[in-house]
């Protein structure tokens, strides 16, 4: 059985590079949204040049749309894409659903829990009214013209908090952590297992899939420089989020020198090795093959490498080439 392998394309939309994803093999090819380029967007480009890779969003949020229009971009571009559409979710948080969308981060749990059962209700054709806390519609069902190729769509849910693990586990068909420390992820697994077990599900019905960042070079220094800069940069601009698992896993002296630092450049040489370790892989190309195998062998089904932000062509070309499934 060959490996499952994926890829994130944060910002990038390059046809020529979703081509050769999949040539190489990739299970799936995942589309980031944040506060550019739409991922559904993006998506159904990429289904036009491609005919079996996974098309996926990574991430879109429960804040910025309706369940009824997510449920509806999803199911097009399953329609669009001879059902290969995968559905990523995630809470996001305050920088992008307050600054950016102008809505209140209100109770995102919650409303995550609400917003799975509605989208998985409009792709079942579910006529009836829905009442609730979020989410009032009197019909879950689209239009008798448009049939879903799929009732059902994977559903992936980013989360990294322990009451968002657990969730998880509870409801979605997959989990999608990023920058998520190695040494931390056993404690992990076990609240995915709680949760799964809320729902009389076994933890093994949920695919980890977790965003995996990797940095190819021949020079150890030049990859390990490029990784630091991706995690500098991460917690600088959206403080509160990624680096509270950090603080957990004993960085807390390092994530405030990262805040603290004057210039970004300050900060890349605050990232302390030991915590590079934990969330990247980096090297050349056998070093970092031999690292997704160490992950795969932790428990990640379907590792999604990643770029460094700042990545140019040429350095991303040759991370799918270095991580292509074998």
């Amino acid at each position: 059985m060959s490996e499952r392998t994926g890829v994130l394309f944060s910002t990038r939309d390059d046809l020529d590079l979703v081509r050769t994803a999949e040539e190489l093999g990739f299970e799936s090819v995942w589309a980031a949204e944040g506060q550019g380029k739409t991922a559904f967007g993006k998506l159904e480009r990429w289904a036009t040049v491609t005919d079996e890779i996974g098309l996926a969003t990574g991430i879109v949020n429960p804040f910025s749309r309706t369940p009824a229009a997510t449920a509806q971009a999803i199911a097009t571009l399953d329609a669009h894409a001879d059902g290969r559409a995968i559905l990523g979710l995630g809470v996001a948080h305050p920088g992008v659903v307050e600054d950016f969308h102008g809505v209140a981060f209100d109770r995102p749990l919650a409303r995550m829990a609400e917003y799975v059962e509605l989208v998985r209700r409009y792709l079942a054709g579910e006529p009836g009214g829905f009442d609730g806390e979020f989410f009032t519609p009197e019909r879950t069902a689209f239009w008798e013209a448009f049939d879903p190729v799929r009732s059902e769509i994977p559903i992936y849910n980013a989360a990294l908090g322990p009451g968002n693990v657990r969730l998880t586990g509870e409801l979605a068909d997959g989990w999608l952590p990023n920058l998520y420390p190695d040494d931390r992820f056993a404690t992990a697994l076990e609240w995915l297992e709680t949760g799964a077990a809320r729902a009389d599900r076994s933890v093994d019905d949920v695919d980890v899939a977790m965003y995996v960042l990797a940095s190819v070079a021949d020079d150890p220094e030049r990859a390990r420089a490029a990784a630091a800069e991706h995690v500098a940069t991460y917690f600088r601009e959206i403080p509160g989020y990624y680096d509270r698992v950090a603080a957990e896993a004993g960085f807390e002296g390092m994530i405030d020198s990262i805040r603290d630092a004057p210039t970004t450049a300050a900060a890349v040489d605050a990232v302390e090795e030991a915590f590079l370790e934990h969330v990247a892989v980096t090297g050349d190309e056998a070093r970092v093959r031999e690292r997704l195998d160490e992950l795969r062998a932790a428990g990640v089904d379907l590792p999604i490498v990643r770029a460094p932000l700042g990545a140019d062509r040429e350095a991303v070309d040759r991370l799918l080439r270095a991580t292509r499934p074998a």
